[in-house]
């Protein structure tokens, strides 16, 4: 009886784990990341994937010329050139998404990101959370501009308290998501960049 409780365990872990690894190569990501993500990365990943997934899409303006916001390429151009990269956070902090420009000012990409966690407070300094909190639950009009500098952690071992932190400015507001207003909480975007 033993044997096929631990057998029948066993293959549900097999079952778990090829599930995990299908998912893993379903995540929009370049495959020289996919190999290093651990099961609890793949987790993390698809939980901000399937969270920014649940935005409805921005529709285009009736009134604006086709391509006129510019294709995919010149967009990542853009973002590269930006002295800063590009957060966007729920009112509770977990992250929807980051540039890919990251890395260039933080020292790492999404992947080590959410090898840290899958929330803002897990890649800030933990002095600095009462501020950023105090920042995401401000009453006021929704497209009130919010300005706060706070540290995040430069090195993938954040939780050391060696680890080292950068300042950076954060210029936001909380933005709703195209469709009928309330349907979805609004996701806090802001621009970061050294102070």
């Amino acid at each position: 009886m033993l044997r096929s409780t631990k057998g029948a365990s066993k293959a549900r872990r097999d079952q778990i784990n090829a599930q995990i690894r299908a998912l893993r190569d379903l995540l929009p990501l370049p495959d020289g990341d996919r190999p290093r993500l651990s099961y609890l990365h793949v987790m993390a990943l698809a939980c901000i994937y399937t969270r920014k997934g649940r935005l409805p899409a921005a529709r285009p303006d009736p009134g604006s010329a086709p391509g006129a916001a510019g294709g995919e390429p010149e967009l990542a151009d853009l973002v590269a050139s930006l002295p800063g990269f590009l957060l966007a956070v729920t009112r509770e902090g977990k992250l929807v998404g980051v540039t890919d420009n990251v890395a260039q000012h933080l020292g790492h990409s999404m992947v080590d990101l959410v090898a840290q966690g899958d929330s803002i407070y897990d890649l800030l300094d933990p002095a600095d959370h009462p501020l950023v909190r105090h920042q995401l639950s401000l009453p006021g009009p929704p497209q009130a501009e919010r300005l706060f500098r706070c540290r995040f952690t430069t090195s993938r071992a954040s939780r050391r308290p060696s680890a080292g932190r950068k300042l950076v400015l954060l210029r936001g507001r909380f933005q709703d998501p195209p469709g009928p207003p309330g349907a979805t909480p609004g996701l806090f975007v802001a621009f970061c960049a050294p102070p």
